[in-house]
């Protein structure tokens, strides 16, 4: 019987498949591990850098917010941004990695042949594992500040999920670019910097809201992570924080546009990444 030769092109491409992806689930793994251990290799704090950098941010900008907002209960006031700091860190975390992921991983494309999305999914993994660590500080801060957990925690890692499409999603769009355009990493932080303070981190949504125009409102919902830093508080403190379900629909429906967007542009570009690298 006459053996049947197969060829693979390594620049192949393809449409999104769940399944493929989980059949290399080993690399997948691997890749996560390798980028986690590089992160804190030869660091003197290890892993406590992922408390440290959260930690110094929630300091400063939840004394910033305190003495702006006037706020009588400075425990509670730091709790709400500890929450909102610490979901934006993980959407920066996620935005930033895998916008970087493809040309850091330049030299497995032209080597074998996987499904190149695994490389910026890898870094997902790390950035959670990141988050997962980081939420002590904001258990801590619940004790110190006396919060109560309501029901609605059981929402909480929906919000989440919801962050890592987002971060995912456009930081797709932006490693498909930097492929070919090497400025993207110089942009990335500006864009991250200046998001940071047109989305309710430092100060809450009604913040925001009472110094526009209502008609101006939806428009501020148009920031995906509205959505997913306002229903996390939701999450956290019930009633107490600024819920609105239409406009969080609005994030929703921005949040899947980006995804499909950055899934759609990586694919459709993804054969001509070995020419650029």
């Amino acid at each position: 019987m006459k053996a049947e030769k197969i060829i693979i092109d390594s620049n192949l491409s393809s449409s999104f498949n769940l399944k493929e992806v989980l059949k290399y689930k080993s690399l997948l793994n691997n890749l996560a591990k390798r980028d986690f251990l590089i992160r804190y290799k030869q660091a003197f704090a290890g892993i406590m850098w992922a408390l440290i950098k959260p930690l110094i941010s929630i300091l400063v900008f939840g004394y910033i917010s305190s003495k702006i907002n006037n706020t009588e209960n400075t425990a509670t006031n730091f709790v709400y941004v500890a929450s909102a700091m610490l979901l934006w860190q993980l959407f920066s975390n996620v935005f930033n990695d895998v916008s970087n992921s493809i040309i850091g991983n330049s030299n497995l494309f032209s080597k074998v042949y996987f499904p190149k999305i695994i490389i910026p999914i890898s870094t997902i993994l790390v950035c959670l594992i990141d988050f997962l660590i980081s939420l002590i500080i904001l258990i801590v801060l619940f004790i110190i500040a006396g919060q109560t957990i309501h029901w609605h925690i059981i929402l909480a890692p929906l919000f989440i999920l919801l962050t890592l499409i987002n971060g995912f999603g456009i930081g797709l769009y932006f490693a498909t670019i930097n492929v070919k355009f090497r400025d993207v990493k110089f942009i990335v932080p500006v864009i991250l910097q200046f998001g940071m303070y047109v989305t309710p981190v430092i100060f809450n949504t009604r913040y925001y809201l009472d110094r526009i125009p209502e008609w101006m409102h939806w428009i501020f919902y148009l920031n995906p992570m509205v959505g997913a830093i306002d229903g996390f508080k939701y999450s956290l403190f019930g009633g107490d924080a600024i819920y609105n379900i239409n406009y969080f629909i609005i994030s929703i429906c921005v949040s899947v546009i980006f995804l499909f967007i950055g899934i759609r542009y990586f694919y459709k570009f993804e054969r001509s990444f070995v020419d650029y690298i």
